[in-house]
């Protein structure tokens, strides 16, 4: 990816996260300032955005980079 690129996809990120109902519980998980998943969490904010539930994105936990995670090293979570 190159530099702009990097650059386009975090801003989306930054406006998408600002428009959607993100849940309040849960955003203190959700690290902007990261350039990790920014595929990922571009396509889990256009979903919330479109009004989907946490339980009908797949990778939802995934874009958490700052949740918990369990014993075997993923993130718990709850639906």
């Amino acid at each position: 990816m190159t530099e702009r690129e990097l650059i386009e996809k975090s801003v989306k990120v930054h406006q998408l996260f600002f428009e959607v109902e993100f849940p309040p519980m849960l955003s203190q998980f959700f690290d902007l300032d990261s350039d990790e998943l920014l595929d990922k969490k571009i396509e889990v904010l256009t979903a919330l955005k479109n009004g989907k539930q946490i339980a009908d994105i797949p990778n939802f936990y995934d874009i958490l980079e700052l949740y918990p995670k369990g014993d075997d090293g993923t993130s718990t979570h709850w639906d």
